[in-house]
């Protein structure tokens, strides 16, 4: 019977070294580079990546073109949701698309809502849409 031969010194410190690499790179609270933040419109049009959202948004948009700035609906989103922004920037992504839902309850029980082809949407939901299809149109700019 044979046995492995030792591992040396050199050998454990550089596995040891690339298992802390690893690490460190896994984790993004550890990682030692500055990281890009979302703003907050960007953050609430990601609750919202399918084209169908995006779609809705674009007639919300051409609907009420009044509203076709994203900072515009940012706020307009913010203001809505329970805590405002102070809550916006402190939520996870988690509870954030609790409080979206909650405005959107709210905006059901007091009738805040808007027809899209016959469909009925929550105000805030359709202008969550149209944040999402104008971020999409600034991404293909």
């Amino acid at each position: 019977m044979t046995l492995p031969p030792t591992m040396r010194r050199r050998t454990f410190l550089l596995g040891a070294a690339g298992v802390g690499v690893s690490l460190v790179w896994g984790s993004a609270r550890f990682w030692p580079f500055p990281q890009t933040t979302l703003s907050t419109g960007e953050r609430l049009a990601g609750l919202l990546g399918h084209e169908s959202a995006r779609v809705i948004g674009r007639t919300y948009l051409r609907l009420v073109p009044s509203e076709a700035s994203a900072d515009l609906l940012t706020a307009r989103l913010v203001e809505r949701l329970p805590g405002g922004s102070q809550a916006v920037a402190a939520a996870s992504d988690d509870r954030l698309h609790e409080l979206v839902l909650r405005a959107t309850l709210e905006d059901f029980e007091s009738l805040r809502t808007v027809e899209l082809h016959g469909w009925v949407l929550a105000r805030t939901e359709a202008r969550l849409c149209a944040l999402a299809a104008l971020r999409e149109g600034s991404a293909a700019a």
